[in-house]
């Protein structure tokens, strides 16, 4: 069994989605601190230009030690209107109408809690994409789960909770994460190096990266469906 352990993004690149559709179970880790300007509430759509621009989910203060799972969002921003104007932009892309359906009909979900509406929107994101991996989280499924004594142990307390035999981790974690600690746990580790295919956006430069709903916009569903299954796993 294979699984992987991430925070909750908003949604979030290609990359992210390969990751989950590379395992068994995705356990979004919620009771990891929150970062502010980070992708958990915000990510990147096509601008005029070939520029990027930023939306973002607007949550309420809170202390620097805040885990994501209590971290609320402020309701009195009218956000989901933003968001929905920013996506004007793409009123010529091939697939605009079936994406602000979609959105719109993401958006109709109320739930004040910032985690637990991420999961939401990722998991009715997987459900568009024909993802069928399982997605728990981990404050809801381990609650009373100890803390690690290092970030780098997480996945082993987790993998070993799920009787997993590898666990996946992004890319980044390569030259951070032990991997001598897994092996002594009977474990595989593997990331996942994500390929970005590129595809035409408008008549711009091909910009990588880019929220999952940009790869909506001028993509159909077998053809994104091909996508997540490009990646390479290395040790």
């Amino acid at each position: 069994m294979r699984i992987a352990l991430m925070q909750p993004y908003f949604f979030p690149y290609l990359g992210y989605f390969q990751l989950i559709h590379s395992v068994d179970e995705f356990v979004i880790f919620d009771n990891a601190q929150y970062t502010r300007r980070s992708w958990i509430n915000r990510n990147r759509l096509l601008s005029e230009h070939g520029k990027s621009i930023y939306f973002n989910v607007p949550v309420w203060k809170a202390p620097r030690e805040t885990k994501i799972k209590d971290i609320i969002i402020n309701s009195n921003m009218h956000w989901q209107e933003k968001i929905l104007n920013q996506l004007i932009f793409y009123k010529n892309a091939p697939y605009f109408i079936n994406v602000m359906e979609f959105l719109t009909d993401c958006f109709t979900n109320s739930n004040s809690n910032l985690s637990q509406f991420i999961t939401f929107t990722l998991r009715k994101t997987c459900a568009l994409l024909g993802i069928e991996t399982s997605i728990t989280v981990l404050s809801e499924k381990f609650p009373t789960i100890i803390e690690a004594n290092a970030a780098d142990e997480w996945g082993i307390k987790v993998s070993k909770a799920l009787n997993a035999t590898t666990y996946i981790n992004a890319i980044g974690g390569k030259d951070f994460y032990k991997q001598q600690k897994y092996t002594d746990n009977d474990l595989e580790i593997q990331f996942i190096q994500p390929i970005l295919t590129p595809y035409k956006q408008y008549s711009n430069d091909f910009m990588p990266g880019l929220a999952i709903i940009d790869v909506m916009m001028f993509n159909d569903i077998s053809k994104i469906k091909e996508m997540l299954a490009i990646y390479e796993l290395v040790r």
